[in-house]
């Protein structure tokens, strides 16, 4: 299957959720269902056949249930991720079509989230999104991205359960290319921003 093909499979939502709970082992649909109980059985069975046949999901065992045969599903994980030959190969257009796929389906992600909330409470549903830039040597970025592997790993493994709220995590790490100008702009702005909070904050003396 070539590369696009996987990538459509893989970042449709309910496919993407159907890859994350396959990756914390084999599931039955039922267990599927019960974890993402929102996405019909119907929904989810047709999502199941489209990745089977990508290649990305096989049925790992099968087995007689009250007449009807109820198949485990398990993930091909080799599959699911490109090799380094791949990715060497693919143009500054396609990996920005790759990147421009991703962003796509977190703004799908957040708009279902707003729908779904006649008057959206960020604070109180603890969303929050934030951009960063980090200035680390090569031993720190690798210390940094160990950290952040061990503290989720505890919080990944948890099944779901009826107290628990799904809650989506995504990840967005690279270089930052800072040009003089650029930095100059990004100065000005900060500097921008603080005089005016302090031109408040004398306002409310």
């Amino acid at each position: 299957m070539e590369w696009r093909d996987r990538l459509e499979l893989v970042l449709h939502p309910v496919r993407l959720r159907l890859i994350l709970e396959l990756a914390k082992g084999e599931r039955s649909v039922d267990d599927l269902h019960t974890a993402i109980p929102q996405v019909s059985r119907a929904t989810l069975y047709r999502h199941l056949h489209r990745l089977v046949q990508g290649g990305l999901v096989k049925v790992a065992s099968q087995y007689a249930v009250r007449g009807t045969v109820e198949k485990i599903y398990a993930l091909v994980t080799e599959h699911l991720s490109l090799d380094e030959a791949t990715l060497n190969r693919l143009s500054r257009e396609e990996h920005l079509e790759f990147f421009s796929t991703f962003l796509s389906s977190l703004l799908r992600d957040y708009a279902r989230y707003l729908a779904a909330r006649p008057t959206p409470n960020l604070r109180a549903d603890g969303v929050g999104y934030h951009k960063y830039v980090l200035f680390l040597s090569e031993d720190e970025f690798r210390a940094f991205t160990r950290a952040l592997n061990q503290a989720l790993l505890p919080f990944l493994e948890k099944a779901p359960a009826p107290e628990r709220t799904p809650r989506l995590f995504a990840t967005i790490l690279m270089p930052v290319e800072f040009t003089a100008s650029a930095q100059d702009a990004e100065t000005r702005r900060e500097e921008s921003h603080h005089e005016d909070h302090h031109r408040e904050s004398d306002q409310g003396l």
